[in-house]
């Protein structure tokens, strides 16, 4: 048997999309390149909860968005779209209203008329909200006794404070303020031509971008001021140890970490490697040392997010009580471990070779290579950064990672959440 030869990554080359604009204006990006009669078309909104008017509205508006118009109940509306085999679905995000369709070629043009339905005739009936906040309630009733749901909610709440659009959380009073007046206010302010971008990824030929055209280019809406650029603060307040005890519980959920850096900054490639030794994979050390060596965790990872104001670096895990003690002194000795001793070459290498294998597959397809895009482009950040990051990944060193270790991993700028 013959082994295959293993090769090192040298470089990965992020294809740049071909540019489209509807006749409305609306500026677009397109993948095209997969062998199947199938098209993906994502709307992605300036919204999100950077810009709703109350706490909530977006999600609400994202889980009714196909609730039902004049013309069709939210069962006839769903209907029709099941009929045809596809799929429209809505998120809200932090700073982004997402709308995405898949269908196939041969039914682009009813899935199109259904979307626009969508986009523009919504009427939010008082009986779709009601079931809403119904299942909201009990959504958050369960979710309330976990105790891993609780840390993550407060975390974000002691970084942000509780009426920053990327720490507030949901509660009983937000859900029951949900109103048919708001819902609206959000989806003709927000969801209209000139807030939106337009990215398409699957097979498509000249004939597909004609048929986009025809709907997605005749939309228009009546309302034609600038959204209102909304400033919002951090708490920054001085990062605190906060401990609820939960008495029906015999495990502790730990959140330990802080707002940080994003793409944007100097130091986000070089620090996604030192993360990745640190606790961004399964060999890292957090694993290596909590999980496999002591046995106080069947998991814990450390996570760098992303978003298009800030970042989020946070350490997570389950523990048993009579463990959280130790558990807690491991995790901060790691990090001490960083910033006083240099990390051997073969761990760098393996955790290098790890995400470079990552980055390389973000470019297997136009699938992919569409949400990578989308995630820069929300944030800002030229797509050929992807191919610098993967150079300085590759050129960072032990002193490198030491010195940022030194820099961000330090015990009094973390703030640490315990719940159980």
């Amino acid at each position: 048997m013959n082994i295959p030869t293993i090769h090192t990554i040298e470089k990965i080359i992020f294809p740049y999309p071909e540019k489209l604009e509807l006749k409305n204006g609306i500026s677009g990006y397109g993948f095209n390149g997969a062998k199947n009669d199938i098209l993906r078309i994502d709307l992605v909104f300036d919204s999100g909860r950077w810009t709703e008017p109350a706490p909530l509205i977006a999600e609400s508006v994202a889980k009714l968005f196909k609730s039902g118009t004049a013309q069709r109940t939210a069962y006839e509306l769903n209907e029709a779209i099941d009929y045809y085999g596809t799929t429209i679905k809505c998120n809200a995000g932090h700073n982004t209203f997402n709308v995405s369709l898949y269908c196939m070629h041969r039914f682009l043009e009813p899935s199109l008329q259904l979307l626009i339905a969508c986009l523009t005739e919504l009427i939010f009936p008082e009986h779709e909200m009601a079931l809403m906040q119904k299942n909201a309630l009990a959504k958050l009733k369960v979710n309330i006794e976990k105790n891993d749901y609780v840390a993550n909610m407060l975390f974000k709440k002691q970084l942000f404070g509780d009426t920053h659009p990327y720490g507030y959380d949901v509660n009983e009073t937000a859900i029951q303020a949900i109103n048919r007046d708001l819902l609206l206010a959000f989806y003709e302010k927000d969801i209209r031509p000139e807030n939106c971008t337009l990215f398409i990824a699957g097979k498509y030929s000249q004939t597909e971008l004609d048929l986009i055209d025809l709907y997605l280019g005749n939309w228009s809406s009546n309302l034609k001021n600038n959204l209102d650029a909304k400033t919002y603060i951090s708490s920054n307040s001085t990062p605190q140890h906060l401990h609820i005890k939960n008495e029906k519980s015999v495990q502790a959920s730990i959140v330990i970490g802080k707002e940080f850096i994003n793409k944007h900054h100097t130091d986000y490639a070089s620090f996604v490697l030192l993360n990745t030794i640190f606790g961004g994979y399964f060999g890292s050390r957090l694993m290596s040392n909590i999980r496999e060596e002591k046995g106080l965790t069947y998991g814990i990872y450390s996570s760098l997010s992303t978003l298009k104001h800030t970042g989020i670096l946070a350490i997570q895990t389950d523990t048993n009580l009579e463990n959280l003690k130790v558990c807690l002194q491991e995790i901060y000795f790691e990090m001490e471990r960083l910033q006083n001793k240099p990390i051997q070459a073969e761990e760098i290498t393996l955790a290098r070779n790890y995400l470079l294998g990552k980055y390389l597959s973000r470019t297997d397809g136009v699938f992919n290579q569409i949400d990578v895009f989308k995630s820069y482009f929300v944030e800002g950040i030229d797509i050929r950064q992807f191919e610098q990051f993967v150079s300085i990944i590759k050129q960072t060193d032990a002193v490198t990672l030491q010195q940022l270790a030194q820099k961000y991993f330090t015990k009094e700028s973390m703030f640490e959440v315990v719940v159980g």
